[in-house]
């Protein structure tokens, strides 16, 4: 597996919001919709301002992304992508 880092902004990600937490479903890369699998960690990095939000998500096609949101900003980010 290599990590390839991206930091590159997504088209939209929907969320379900509850019991105070976020959690990624699906989100859209360029053209491409992927489906959340698996949320394999989350993460909320309270010592920067604004909060930021860190998940790892593996999505239907097998890949591991990691995905930031900033709270106030419209933008989600996809950081990175683990392959194979």
């Amino acid at each position: 597996m290599y990590e390839e880092r991206l930091d590159e902004p997504l088209r939209k990600v929907y969320v379900l919001f509850g019991e105070g937490k976020i959690q990624p479903v699906a989100l859209l890369r360029g053209e491409r919709k992927y489906r959340v699998s698996r949320l394999n960690a989350s993460w909320i990095d309270r010592s920067l301002r604004p909060v930021r939000h860190g998940f790892s998500v593996t999505v239907d096609s097998g890949e591991i992304f990691q995905l930031l949101y900033t709270e106030g900003d419209p933008v989600w980010r996809l950081e990175s992508v683990l392959l194979e």
